[in-house]
């Protein structure tokens, strides 16, 4: 056994010296385990210069350690949906982007716990430990493996010399936008590098092939091809209905003159599942010229074929449209295709919108009134960055006929003037929630409670400080108390 003093002794090798002590100080790569990676999302937040720990699609977190201390954070997640340079230099075409992207990993993070210079070439040999692991935890997590990293380099802060000592190549940079929520970009005026490297000599050559190797073609993922929502004259009556919507355009320099035929065509899209631009612009495309001519496409002159809208162009119509006039016209037509009710009931509640932004990064908010027997919207309004839901609710209301309609709310509603305007103003019902914020209200209901013949009228179920009626005859006139058939 060699003594540490024969391995300090000056005389040594230097090349077996410093073998013992890479040897000494090896480094391993591993995924981070549920119960650290609260941990680990502290210290991205804490010291990575993005200052946030979430990346998109599918992900896994790695530490890196040398001698149980924890060294190195890096962070994999989904590629980008559409990078030119890395789409050109990998040679692929839409389709094969489509079906394949899963198969392309993102080094979204990649933070050294260190001061620099402790370990020398300590990013390199972390990042190359991490790529030859990383496909197949990728397969044992998601299913699949992948082919090729891509990463980003800000270079006002960084120079990429890790990615460059690892054989990472550097194909350009990117234009300056950001992905902040989904299908929504922000220009950031901050271009990035962009680094690819192939996980194997042939991994481009794999994903540009018209057939993948068998041992990775049943890993592509063929896009399913979006159904036709619509049947018999449903296409016509909102064409029809779309036609009041004004054309926001200069139609001496627009191919697709219908205002309408676009706007059905992108209804269509969204009531097929389709939730991005990039999908309603497939959708576009996907359909055969049976479905175009129903929905009253642009027909050209010398193939006598009708011409399906791009996405670039149904994107700059439904960026220039006036939202609140479709809105109302889109309300209005689904309320046709609902029919008229003996007793509509409507629910009336604020969301924030899910993956959409505005230009200052604020939220959404959209205050909503739908039918509990179909579920689709009769009215919607955006909700102001200084305002709440309770003064809008009039606004809301206000185009809708609710004579005789029961009106259901949140706890946010309960109040004096809201269950006012339902009754006195639109000659409604309501049924309205009390809960423990409004301590004085909650009081003087259990005493109601109290007051009355709880066998006959009322039971309790097991739910805090709630009752509900409990009778046959449920319309709102024959309700226990003035404008509520039920009350919670």
């Amino acid at each position: 056994m060699m003594s540490s003093q024969t391995v300090s002794d000056p005389d040594l090798d230097p090349i077996f010296q410093a073998a013992l002590k890479q040897a000494k100080d090896r480094i391993t790569v591993r995924p981070v385990k549920p119960s650290e990676k609260c941990r680990w999302e502290k210290l991205v937040e804490k010291r990575h210069y993005l200052k946030n720990a979430q990346m998109v699609g599918e992900s896994i977190c790695y530490v890196a350690e040398c001698n149980g201390k924890w060294i190195a954070l890096l962070g994999w997640s989904s590629c980008a949906f559409h990078l030119r340079p890395r789409d050109r230099w990998i040679g692929w075409s839409d389709d094969q982007r489509r079906a394949r992207r899963h198969l392309v990993v993102c080094n979204a993070r990649f933070l050294l716990l260190e001061p620099k210079g402790k370990r020398p070439n300590a990013a390199s040999r972390i990042l190359a430990a991490n790529l030859r692991r990383l496909s197949e935890d990728w397969q044992a997590v998601y299913g699949h493996p992948v082919l090729l990293a891509e990463t980003f380099v800000d270079p006002r802060y960084f120079q990429g010399t890790c990615y460059r000592a690892s054989n990472w190549v550097e194909i350009g940079v990117t234009q300056g936008w950001g992905r902040s929520r989904l299908d929504f970009y922000q220009q950031h005026k901050h271009p990035k590098a962009i680094f690819l490297h192939p996980l194997y000599p042939e991994a481009c050559e794999d994903l540009q092939a018209d057939c993948m190797p068998p041992h990775l073609a049943h890993f592509e993922r063929v896009p399913s091809k979006p159904l036709y929502p619509f049947k018999g004259g449903q296409a016509r009556s909102l064409i029809n209905a779309l036609q009041k919507v004004p054309d926001p355009r200069k139609r001496n320099r627009c191919l697709h003159r219908s205002v309408a035929s676009i706007l059905t065509i992108a209804v269509g899209a969204i009531l097929s599942g389709v939730n991005t631009l990039n999908g309603i612009g497939q959708f576009s495309q996907s359909l055969n010229q049976n479905q175009l001519r129903s929905l009253r496409a642009r027909k050209d002159r010398r193939s006598r074929r009708y011409i399906a809208p791009s996405e670039p162009t149904i994107r700059r119509l439904l960026q220039a449209v006036d939202p609140q006039k479709l809105d109302q016209v889109v309300c209005s037509w689904l309320k046709e295709c609902e029919g008229d009710t003996d007793s509509p009931v409507l629910a009336i509640d604020g969301k924030c919108l899910r993956s959409a932004s505005k230009a200052a990064d604020q939220p959404i908010h959209l205050f909503s009134a739908l039918s509990h027997r179909s579920a689709l919207t009769r009215g919607q309004i955006t909700i102001a960055d200084k305002t709440n839901e309770i003064p809008e609710i009039k606004r809301l209301l206000e185009p809708l006929d609710l004579k005789g309609a029961l009106v259901t709310a949140d706890a946010l509603h309960t109040q004096k003037e809201t269950a006012r305007h339902l009754v006195e103003d639109k000659e409604a019902d309501y049924l309205l929630c009390v809960k423990g914020n409004q301590p004085a209200l909650l009081d003087a209901l259990w005493e109601s409670v109290a007051e009355r013949d709880l066998e006959d009228s009322f039971f309790f179920r097991p739910v805090t400080s709630s009752w509900i009626r409990d009778t046959d005859d449920t319309t709102p006139g024959n309700s226990s108390s003035s404008h509520s058939a039920q009350t919670t």
